[in-house]
């Protein structure tokens, strides 16, 4: 009897039945399986050569090596094992199962780490282009194993083929590097992931997916973030997301303050959303939104994120330097209970003429920021009115707090969609109702200004202003007249289904 005749049986003696042109049948549990052929081989070096040489044998055939990269099939227990209880788990692949076996893991990896090159860029052995390449069906074997005896050897290929295939299968290894290997070899890998950054920076997302999942040193993390923020100008709208959680939610501490003031330098918002609008008309969820939902979530999970970015805002005295990514991210921070009062000092020391310091937050600011990044000013419109809300209460009619809150509402009404707008006018209402005379006459006075400049969108909420003329006799005249001037305006709209109050007025 052969060798591979030899081998053939032992394998079928454990569990596995081999058919030629057609995948292995799995007659027992996998655990049962490797067992007895671990028990099989236990001692028998020659036996252990023997299979090492008859599962080459195997993978050297291109048209059937997927036979064994693929689960196989489950057929019914061997009468000698219908004892074993549990029945039969989901399948692997014969490969896999065999890289279960210790005796024989080292020289089965070695063999699938050089055939990996073979079979770069060929799809599946039935010709389908739709099939999964062989090449990342021999990288899946590698994956979740639940121990590798020298992962140091499997690592130093890994990394030595990463050097020479084309970049769709470098993306393949790289995204797959954390599940391969030990924790042990993460220094290594993350030096030469690092230096990809420069080398190779259309492997950039994958790259630092697999770094943000490894343990790296300070100084390797910190190389990594000067090929990102380098990176951040030409980078394309989509990337954004990916690079800003990167550089956010790998710095420390001490190092916050620097990455964020070289983002604030870097990160040209309106630049990267003008150029991603002129290239795609598609209705995808606007890059705008998923830029600041990255930097959003990276603030809400860091403390010292949080604090770093309002000091930074805070000591900016230089007018005209404030962007939409300031505005964003006060609003961002507003939302956090801890750091409500913290953002309201600052919007009322950069928005206040009596303050100290230039006039940074200008009611032009607001404007034409939300005028052009409606769809984010959205996705934050609770604290926009919650800070509008908080200048209205705190700010003289005519101030510039005031003003300030009156074009962050004129502003949201005319952007933004029929929920914002009934929100912002029944916010109007019960700052109207609240007795307090500066509250009332800037409050008024917005209403009066929405009716100006956006009557038609306005009109639909009219029963929130009428509704007013039932408390007169707790407003002054002149808030009583203010609220008259809204309603005749509107009133002098035609059509509409709400011309019968109209009327009545």
């Amino acid at each position: 009897m052969d060798s591979s005749q030899r081998c053939r049986e032992v394998i079928q003696t454990c569990g596995v039945e081999l058919v030629d042109g057609s995948l292995p049948v799995l007659h027992t549990p996998s655990t049962l399986f490797r067992y007895q052929l671990s028990e099989a081989i236990r001692n028998n070096t020659d036996l252990v050569d023997y299979m090492g040489d008859y599962l080459d044998e195997l993978l050297s055939e291109h048209d059937a090596i997927s036979l064994y990269l693929d689960p196989m099939t489950l057929g019914t227990p061997d009468s000698a094992t219908t004892h074993v209880s549990g029945g039969l788990p989901q399948t692997e692949s014969l490969v896999r199962l065999m890289l279960g076996v210790d005796a024989l893991q080292s020289r089965l990896v070695a063999t699938l780490v050089d055939k990996f090159p073979e079979y770069i860029g060929d799809e599946g052995t039935d010709g389908d282009a739709s099939a999964t390449k062989v090449s990342v069906k021999i990288l899946r074997q590698l994956r979740w194993l639940d121990y590798v005896l020298d992962s140091g050897a499997l690592t130093e290929k890994l990394l030595e083929t990463l050097g020479f295939v084309p970049p769709d299968m470098q993306r393949e290894i790289v995204v797959a590097l954390p599940d391969i290997i030990s924790d042990s070899d993460n220094t290594q890998v993350s030096k030469v992931l690092a230096s990809m950054l420069k080398e190779t920076p259309e492997l950039m997302l994958p790259v630092l997916d697999t770094l943000g999942s490894l343990d790296c040193a300070p100084a390797l993390l910190q190389e990594a973030r000067n090929s990102v923020i380098s990176h951040l100008a030409s980078a394309e709208p989509i990337e954004l997301p990916v690079l800003l959680r990167f550089l956010l939610q790998s710095v420390s501490a001490d190092a916050a303050a620097p990455v964020i003031m070289r983002i604030r330098k870097r990160l040209d918002v309106d630049s990267i959303v003008l150029a991603s609008r002129q290239r795609s008309t598609l209705a995808d969820q606007s890059p705008d939104v998923l830029i600041f939902d990255a930097i959003a979530t990276s603030l809400r999970s860091h403390k010292h994120l949080r604090d770093a970015w309002l000091k930074i805002i805070a000591s900016d005295a230089n007018v005209g330097s404030q962007t939409t990514l300031d505005l964003v991210v006060l609003l961002i921070l507003h939302q956090i209970t801890t750091h409500t009062k913290r953002v309201e000092s600052v919007l009322k020391a950069k928005s206040d003429i009596v303050s100290s310091q230039p006039i940074a937050y200008t009611p032009a600011l607001f404007e034409s920021n939300i005028a052009r990044f409606p769809a984010v000013f959205s996705v934050y419109f609770p604290a926009l009115v919650s800070v509008s809300g908080w200048l209205i209460q705190t700010s003289a009619l005519g101030s510039q707090g005031a003003r300030v809150a009156t074009s962050i509402l004129v502003s949201a009404f005319g952007a933004m969609g029929m929920f914002q707008r009934q929100e912002i006018s029944g916010e109007l209402a019960v700052h109207i109702g609240s007795g307090n005379a500066n509250e009332i006459d800037t409050a008024a006075h917005i209403y009066l200004e929405l009716a100006t400049k956006h009557p038609y969108e306005l009109r639909p909420f009219a029963v929130f202003i009428k509704g007013l003329l039932d408390y007169v006799d707790n407003l002054d005249i002149t808030h009583v007249r203010t609220i008259f001037d809204t309603l005749g305006i509107l009133s002098t709209l035609a059509g509409g289904s709400d011309d019968s109050m109209f009327s009545d007025l």
